[in-house]
């Protein structure tokens, strides 16, 4: 790696150091939690994604989601070398491994929204790509997309 990767991930680490830590985990809703002998399905999940691209990976995108029952929150930053960032939010649900959300982000000092649809598969994240609606000009997610780009999972930074 060089050392690009190495400050957009510094860089992010840092921006991200101040979130709220929770308990992470995998397991079906079935799971008892040994401590408190309830559902699994009733305590906070949280999995962080990384994903890094270009010809020098100077590119990165970096995702938490915060996980309570079908509710699905989070950020959702997409940081590009030499352009402008989208810095976000995450809220929606989950629905057999399928994550449906709503992100609002900040680009150029404007809000803005954009529905991403991702999957959890094998511990990694997929994400179905946006395209460009040629009606409107604006990016959408198409629910005939394939989930084709992918997140490597990294630790959550704690409090």
């Amino acid at each position: 790696m060089n050392i690009r990767v190495y400050m957009s991930f510094a860089f992010l680490t840092c921006l991200f150091a101040c979130q709220p830590s929770s308990r992470s985990g995998e397991g079906t809703s079935d799971t008892l939690h040994q401590a408190d002998q309830l559902p699994l399905e009733d305590h906070e999940q949280k999995h962080c994604f990384l994903r890094t691209e270009g010809t020098q990976q100077q590119d990165s995108s970096y995702i938490q989601l915060v996980m309570r029952n079908k509710t699905v929150s989070g950020v959702y930053n997409v940081i590009p070398q030499e352009k402008d960032a989208r810095r976000g939010t995450l809220l929606g649900k989950s629905d057999d491994g399928v994550f449906d959300l709503v992100w609002t982000f900040t680009q150029e000092g404007t809000q803005d929204t954009l529905r991403v649809v991702f999957a959890l598969r094998d511990g990694k994240l997929l994400q179905k790509p946006l395209t460009v609606d040629a009606l409107t000009g604006r990016q959408v997610t198409r629910d005939t997309s394939r989930f084709s780009v992918v997140y490597e999972p990294i630790d959550c930074v704690a409090d």
